[in-house]
């Protein structure tokens, strides 16, 4: 479907005779009063966007080269989201992340995300900071990063659209980890059962480069003049590098070094890093059909992981989002 889509080409036919300065006026005024185009023309006006989603990604909410680490893909996950966007490029969204878990519907994360837009006619440029909060407790993999910053920049004059992205994201994670054993301490005293929690902090940096190739098609009027496609296939090329530290955390490490040395072999300790290197192809595929002011809009995100690995090399992430547009 998307390799029939993005083959689409729509032909143009152009009129040679000038309009009349009464027509042109006419032809101003209908695309001023008509409340399609005013949906595209949303610099022009403040509006609120309301909308929910389901896909398979999580660590992000705009950086699918931090999407592409994640090492959980067969789940769901819906995502509820509501913002403001002011005309002048400022807006404020929220957003929850909700998935199945234990047979019921768990809000696990919250994200609020401030953002700055500046367009022109040359340039698309843009900067959005998310904080991650903690919502419900998951038996399933979260996103450990908590703060997320993501600008990028995207010149449009050109057919096909060169773009740059930069990603910084850091926070922690924290596990716990419960075990119990027989001490036997020096006669006269009885032997007892000694119940630990070793607590495992883990703190990430992550830092992302991406490269860009895109070109947007648009069909307008398909079944009436309210409605319209926008199609947005994307090439990119991936760089990144990583940062993490991991500690443990026990009143008895001091007491039990063998202990101590066991639980820090099992699940790591230290601190680790990969270098800033070349990471990832990937494409991107956005369709979006507005009617009015409602839209529908699926996406594809596939990513191929280009260093040597034992591992998958393709990690397909999709999504698909309706939503509302009041202004």
């Amino acid at each position: 479907m998307w390799l029939i889509l993005s083959t689409v080409t729509p032909f143009v036919y152009g009129q040679t005779d000038p309009l009349t300065r009464e027509e042109q006026r006419m032809l101003d005024s209908m695309f001023n009063s008509d409340e399609f185009i005013q949906l595209f023309r949303k610099r022009s006006k403040s509006y609120v966007d309301i909308n929910t989603g389901m896909g398979n990604r999580i660590f992000s909410l705009r950086n699918n080269t931090l999407n592409a680490g994640q090492a959980l893909t067969n789940k769901i996950f819906y995502t509820p989201s509501a913002g403001y966007f002011h005309k002048n490029g400022f807006a404020v969204s929220v957003s929850g992340f909700m998935a199945p878990d234990n047979g019921s519907l768990k809000m696990y994360q919250y994200a609020i995300s401030p953002s700055y837009m500046y367009n022109s006619k040359n340039i698309v440029a843009g900067i959005s900071y998310t904080r991650f909060i903690e919502g419900a407790d998951a038996g399933f993999e979260t996103s450990p990063f908590k703060n997320d910053f993501y600008t990028s920049l995207l010149y449009k004059k050109t057919w096909i659209e060169p773009g740059i992205a930069f990603g910084f994201s850091f926070g922690k994670q924290v596990e716990y980890y419960d075990s119990s054993f027989w001490y036997t301490p020096p006669l006269p005293a009885d032997p007892r059962i000694i119940h630990i929690r070793d607590t495992i902090t883990t703190r990430l940096t992550g830092l992302s480069l991406t490269l860009s190739a895109a070109h947007t098609w648009s069909f307008w009027e398909l079944i009436n003049d309210k409605d319209g496609i926008q199609l947005q296939p994307v090439l990119m090329l991936n760089a990144g590098s990583q940062r993490w530290n991991t500690v443990h955390s026990n009143r008895l490490f001091n007491h039990f070094p063998r202990l101590a040395n066991f639980l820090k072999r099992r699940f790591g300790d230290g601190s680790g890093s990969e270098k800033f290197n070349l990471q990832s192809a990937a494409l991107a595929a956005k369709l979006t059909y507005y009617y009015g002011k409602f839209y529908l809009q699926p996406q594809l995100y596939l990513d191929y992981y280009l260093p040597a690995t034992t591992e998958k090399r393709l990690t397909p992430l999709f999504s698909i989002t309706a939503g509302v547009t009041l202004y």
